[in-house]
């Protein structure tokens, strides 16, 4: 069965992953979904669930690209996955 996704929110500010030697750049909530859908490699942590869930209603509802946002790198950090950006935020 093949999931469809929404309409991709753009954020205001990307973000950098550095998860080993691999290195994402985050700039969607629909990248944000697939990269927690398809290229998370650390246990299945409470915010990496919510941040699945946050990223898919944020493509199929009017709720904020920044809810998405804060919900990926919280579940980043619970993974112990390095985040950047260009702000630092």
């Amino acid at each position: 069965m093949r999931e469809e996704l929404g309409v991709d929110r753009l954020w205001d500010e990307e973000i950098f992953l550095a998860d080993g030697d691999r290195i994402f750049r985050v700039q969607s909530t629909r990248d944000a979904y697939l990269i927690l859908r398809n290229h998370w490699h650390h246990d299945d942590g409470p915010a990496r669930q919510a941040a699945l869930a946050i990223c898919h209603m944020g493509e199929h509802s009017s709720r904020s690209p920044d809810d998405a946002r804060r919900a990926f790198i919280e579940a980043a950090r619970e993974a112990r996955i390095a985040v950047n950006s260009w702000s630092g935020s």
